[in-house]
């Protein structure tokens, strides 16, 4: 069996820094990192998670609760958490929440006892937070937040709106119509909040009708959000989807209407995943430009766990600017 004396001896330094590049990998320089992991690899060096466990007192793992798999951005969101966590010798456990599932999954989490733990799911419920809080372990939430101020990496969503509805309001929309979630996540109340801004300070005015709220981004509820919109006697000329999520089932909803997008309807989403940009898309939306956010959010939460002394109050609230990506589901209604 392959030692840590082996892979030391193989990547020419001391047996303590192959200790630190498995249990304090920021202290030890990328470069020689780098080496170290390579060296382990070649000879299939495998460590003995339990005994180093009993003795660091750390599990080097690290605890996902996210959002359904089937919606894009968390899709894309565990593909680069887990790789990023892995560059610092981190292993993911992934859950995926629904809100009476929360209490189970927190059980499992303490009964792993995990080093940290990476939430998007949270709501602005504050028993949700408590309970995160109540496990005591590092904890860091990404891409939405909690009602009180709490460790998180989460866009400027608010601005975010105001770009995005302002594009479509340049582009000489009047009639803009948004398809968004529960008001008790973040993203949504405050992507709501900030087409409303947008939209008062352009002196436009919206019928309650074009406001549709939806439970999840299903084909099925997309559907019927978009089928309710383009029944009505004057139906929107865009639609502003508080989701990527949501634009891509509402563009697919459209063209099975025999509807085109942006010919007969623009269409705008929020987030920028990668599929956003496929050539047979092209949706116009909105999102960082710096990586992914959760990316963002496993390096903040891992550097949180390797601080010697946590601080009692939360201090790691991390709002990153939009940017705005104009495609080709959106279009100047005065060329139509």
């Amino acid at each position: 069996m392959v030692s840590s004396k082996d892979v030391a001896k193989g990547a020419g330094v001391s047996q303590p820094t192959v200790s630190r590049v498995l249990n304090k990998p920021d202290s030890v320089k990328p470069e020689t990192r780098e080496k170290v992991l390579r060296t382990m690899q070649t000879l299939g060096y495998k460590p003995n998670l339990i005994a180093r466990s009993l003795i660091t007192n750390n599990t080097k793992t690290i605890a996902l609760i996210s959002g359904p798999v089937c919606n894009e951005f968390f899709a894309e969101s565990i593909d680069s958490i887990v790789r990023k966590a892995d560059e610092y010798g981190y292993k993911i456990i992934v859950y995926f929440d629904e809100e009476e599932n929360l209490d189970d999954i927190l059980k499992s989490v303490s009964g792993f006892n995990v080093d940290g733990i990476l939430m998007s799911s949270i709501t602005l419920e504050e028993s949700q937070l408590e309970k995160i809080k109540a496990l005591n372990t590092p904890y860091m939430f990404f891409a939405r937040r909690s009602k009180l101020k709490s460790n998180s990496v989460t866009l400027d969503d608010k601005r975010a709106s105001v770009m995005l509805t302002n594009h479509l309001i340049d582009l000489g929309h009047e009639k803009i119509a948004m398809i968004t979630g529960e008001s008790d996540r973040s993203t949504f109340l405050e992507r709501r909040q900030g087409f409303d801004k947008a939209i008062n300070a352009a002196g436009v005015d919206i019928p309650d009708s074009y406001y549709i709220k939806i439970k999840d981004s299903s084909r099925k509820e997309v559907g019927e959000a978009v089928k309710k919109l383009i029944q009505l006697y004057e139906p929107p000329t865009a639609v502003l989807c508080a989701s990527d999520a949501i634009a891509i089932s509402a563009i697919d909803v459209l063209l099975s209407m025999n509807l085109r997008v942006p010919e007969d309807i623009s269409i705008c989403g929020f987030d920028n995943v990668g599929l956003s940009s496929h050539r047979a898309i092209q949706l116009t939306s909105i999102g960082y430009d710096g990586g992914h956010i959760g990316e963002i959010a496993v390096q903040h939460l891992i550097k949180q766990m390797n601080r010697k002394e946590r601080a009692l109050e939360d201090q790691d609230y991390k709002i990153l600017s939009p940017k705005l990506f104009i495609r080709k589901t959106t279009k100047e209604i005065n060329s139509y």
